[in-house]
């Protein structure tokens, strides 16, 4: 059984994650337009070393990743409070 607290609460924890990974894409789609590659491209290259010798964009790459790594988190949780929503709503 749920209250309508719970239900409110759980809406505005929603919208916390979804505006989250908003600011996070559009952080994502500036490096990449900055750097002229996807994400993807990036992450397959600054994981595999080829980017390590690039020292001037050390910072830029270190701030893509750790977005990355974000924008997973935040979508994993915003998938858990999903579920969490489907299931009061049963």
């Amino acid at each position: 059984m749920h209250t309508d607290e719970f239900e409110i609460s759980l809406h505005r924890e929603l919208k916390v994650c979804e505006n989250t990974i908003q600011r996070i894409k559009k952080t994502l789609g500036l490096m990449e337009q900055k750097h002229h590659k996807t994400t993807e491209a990036f992450i397959e290259e600054y994981r595999s070393g080829k980017l390590a010798d690039d020292t001037e964009n050390a910072d830029d790459y270190r701030v893509w990743e750790d977005s990355c790594e974000s924008l997973r988190k935040w979508q994993d949780l915003e998938r858990q409070y999903r579920v969490q929503f489907v299931k009061m709503k049963i």
